[in-house]
């Protein structure tokens, strides 16, 4: 079943895009991918390292008849330009298409990595001239460490940025999300629930809260989720159709609940 979910532009690509989509590397199955598809979004993330490569060639097959419209991501972890256009082309190759929409520099967490990838002959190098050919639309930068990431989206090469950030990990307010302001860069998150590990406790608030605690912050344009959940997955696309954002008491409440689950360490590695 689709649900009306929310869309909105993702920033300065001019996209818009369900402020729910998929997340790679979790499911396995076609069905399990069309199912998410179904649920009435139109962003599915993946990368080229995940499951050694499997969950695009997953994915390519859950999208075949719909990538039209379909706003599909993914990531290259090579920093150099020739290891980057080969594996941008394997990724085109698995996804079965001619194109790709955002195309991303994966987890460049380190200012080595940074300066790798964006150096003369690098992975950037190669993703704009790939971007002049019309193999892919926009370019985005990924990690997990906020303040390289800052400084990668305060280049103001990046359209996109993916990081994590949810109602316990509250420092991409300080750090990417002013840099993405300037930039009209749009930002996707993930880990809104940190892997799930948000979840189940006596007290803890339901699962759709997460997410709509990180879309309630002005910076935020959508929140991806792993489909570890099929069920559990529309279950919240439901949920953000009927209600997408919170009340300030509600963000109060869940900020309470996530600064007590990251004292008791319950969302470390």
């Amino acid at each position: 079943m689709a649900y009306e979910i929310p869309k909105t532009v993702l920033g300065r690509t001019g996209l818009t895009v369900t402020r729910l989509g998929s997340g790679g590397a979790y499911c396995e199955s076609v069905d399990g991918y069309r199912k998410a598809i179904d649920a009435g979004i139109n962003y599915m993330d993946t990368a080229r390292s995940y499951r050694d490569g499997e969950d695009e060639k997953v994915i390519g097959a859950a999208i075949k008849g719909q990538r039209d419209k379909l706003i599909l991501a993914t990531k290259t972890a090579q920093r150099d330009a020739k290891g980057a256009r080969t594996e941008l082309e394997t990724s085109l190759q698995m996804l079965g298409v001619d194109y790709i929409d955002i195309y991303q520099l994966h987890h460049l967490n380190t200012k080595k990595e940074r300066d790798q990838a964006l150096a003369p002959g690098g992975a950037l190098e190669m993703a704009q001239k790939a971007r002049d050919e019309g193999l892919i639309r926009f370019i985005g930068v990924t990690g997990h460490d906020w303040v390289q990431i800052q400084h990668a989206v305060a280049t103001g090469h990046f359209d996109t940025v993916l990081c994590w950030y949810n109602c316990a990990m509250k420092t991409p307010e300080g750090t990417v999300f002013p840099a993405a302001d300037k930039h009209n860069t749009g930002v996707v998150i993930m880990n809104a629930s940190r892997n799930d590990r948000l979840f189940g406790d006596t007290d803890a608030p339901s699962p759709e809260q997460f997410y709509r605690y990180v879309l309630s912050h002005k910076s935020v344009h959508l929140t991806i989720m792993g489909l570890r959940d099929v069920e559990r997955f529309h279950r919240i696309a439901e949920a953000l159709s009927e209600q997408e954002t919170l009340t300030p008491e509600e963000q109060e409440a869940l900020e309470k609940y996530g600064a007590q689950r990251l004292e008791e360490g319950a969302l470390t590695p």
